[in-house]
């Protein structure tokens, strides 16, 4: 690790009425929205150390994280990176960015104070300047915070135009970092995160584990949609609708509970459009007891935890559902090989959403042959509701005329290929996150490109020929395949 080297560029006044805004390492969880998504990343101290001079540090769990090459970053932590130097005064906080370089961030300030925030390159850096310090809401709570604002400066202190000029993060006096940016990528990303939830002391969001992922009440209603489609044979799709007619909690505690469902659904299978209802009751039991020793959805967001040679990813999104959290589990998406984590191509795709009081509200499986998908479209619960109902009641109203949920198809033409072809995609909605990644057989990844439209161009780009698999993701859905270049 470098050595810590901290310059004061402007002698800070220690006031008698100078604030105190250090609540940044609290114990505790603490959520950040990514701007402009729904994406949920996370802070957690997994413990602390106190080394000499009584300064503490601070260590978050590892996390995986994308790389330009193969293999996987396993080093890094959460959106404070893998630890903290919190100086003994209390009033600096040091974070390390994905170089090893140092970030400062001082919590004990006055107006217009300043100083380096962190390292640009050799000869320039980010100066950090407290601009206002009054009362803003965190969340709809008022407190004071402090506003500090960014400027790329030369070693002799002359300003130089730079993205971050301008950029700005903001620290509450008690809920500490409320504005952020991911300290790993910092100065090399300028996205902000906003604070969304902290335990200590208690805002926003909270955690959820099994008990209320699993959380229903008599009368509760649930529709889904879904696809069933194997390669070379039939596909179906499929609506359903589930209601609540009995719940019985038993148990210490009352730690475990059956709910039964007046359950009915509607499949057409193709080819031959043939349709078939059915409507039963189905009963299911959750011990909470003995779900607790399954940790997989109290997992943080691209928290690394390895299993055996194997890793799943853990995605967390404040998304539809009136706002509802949601946890997203991507089952052994990495796998360890030639030395470190991967994502490995030509094997099973699986991935299941939950969400609190909803149960499973999505669901994707591909083992190469057959898809499964199907997602929560509805619920009403109380006087709540969300969505657009399938239909008004378990009866025969699902019937043959109602909409069939599209099954997405992606051909390229022609294939094999020898200097271009058109990927063209059949029933699916383009959106902007929609990508075409091709991997050659050892699954590296050696081509991506974004899709704007139904029909696009992909360019051979001295590819060598070869047999190449492609994965086609966005909207929610994936698909994949084969590709041969001559």
């Amino acid at each position: 690790m470098k050595k810590i080297i901290f310059t004061i560029l402007f002698v800070l006044p220690i006031l008698l009425h100078a604030q105190n805004y250090t609540n940044i390492c609290s114990s505790g969880p603490a959520f950040y929205k990514k701007m402009n998504t729904n994406a949920v990343k996370a802070y957690k101290a997994s413990s602390f150390t106190i080394p000499a001079a009584n300064d503490t540090i601070f260590y978050t769990f590892p996390t995986i994280r994308d790389t330009a090459a193969e293999c996987k970053d396993t080093t890094k932590g959460s959106i404070f990176g893998r630890k903290i130097y919190r100086q003994s005064s209390g009033f600096m906080f040091y974070f390390f960015n994905k170089k090893n370089d140092t970030v400062y961030v001082y919590c004990k300030g006055q107006l217009n104070d300043t100083w380096r925030f962190t390292k640009l390159t050799s000869g320039t850096y980010l100066e950090a300047k407290i601009t206002s310090i009054a009362p803003d809401s965190v969340m709809g709570v008022l407190d004071d915070v402090m506003r500090i604002e960014l400027q790329a400066k030369r070693n002799d202190g002359t300003l130089i135009a730079n993205p971050w000029n301008g950029k700005y993060f903001k620290l509450s006096k008690h809920y500490g970092l409320s504005r952020t940016f991911d300290m790993t990528n910092v100065p090399f990303d300028t996205t902000n995160y906003t604070l969304v939830g902290k335990l200590k002391p208690v805002i926003g969001i909270q955690d959820f584990g099994w008990k209320e992922v699993y959380s229903f009440n008599i009368g509760d209603v649930l529709h889904y949609s879904g696809y069933s489609n194997t390669s070379g044979g039939p596909s179906s799709t499929w609506k359903e609708i589930q209601n609540v007619f009995s719940k019985t909690t038993y148990g210490a505690n009352n730690d475990s509970v059956v709910y039964k469902f007046d359950r009915c659904r509607s499949t057409i299978t193709n080819p031959g459009g043939n349709h078939v209802y059915m409507r039963d009751t189905i009963t299911v039991k959750y011990k909470f007891n003995v779900m607790a020793g399954d940790s997989t959805i109290m997992r943080y967001p691209d928290q690394f935890f390895r299993q055996n040679v194997y890793a799943s990813q853990f995605d967390r999104y404040m998304k539809a559902f009136n706002n509802r959290q949601t946890k997203k589990v991507t089952e052994d998406k990495y796998r360890f090989l030639n030395s470190c984590f991967i994502i490995p191509t030509g094997s099973v795709t699986l991935y299941r959403n939950y969400s609190e009081g909803l149960g499973v509200t999505e669901y994707y499986r591909d083992d190469q042959t057959t898809q499964d998908f199907y997602r929560l479209v509805y619920f009403k619960k109380g006087s709540e509701t969300w969505g657009a109902a399938v239909g008004t009641q378990c009866s025969p109203i699902l019937d043959v005329n109602e909409e069939v949920l599209a099954i997405p198809q992606v051909r390229v033409v022609p294939n094999p290929l020898k200097n271009q072809a058109s990927v063209i995609i059949e029933n699916m909605k383009i959106s902007d996150g929609t990508v075409f990644i091709l991997y050659n057989l050892v699954g590296k990844e050696v081509s991506r490109m974004k899709i704007t439209s139904n029909n696009t161009i992909l360019e051979r780009n001295n590819l060598p020929a070869g047999i190449y698999l492609y994965i086609l993701t966005g909207n929610g859905v994936m698909s994949k395949g084969k590709i041969v270049i001559e």
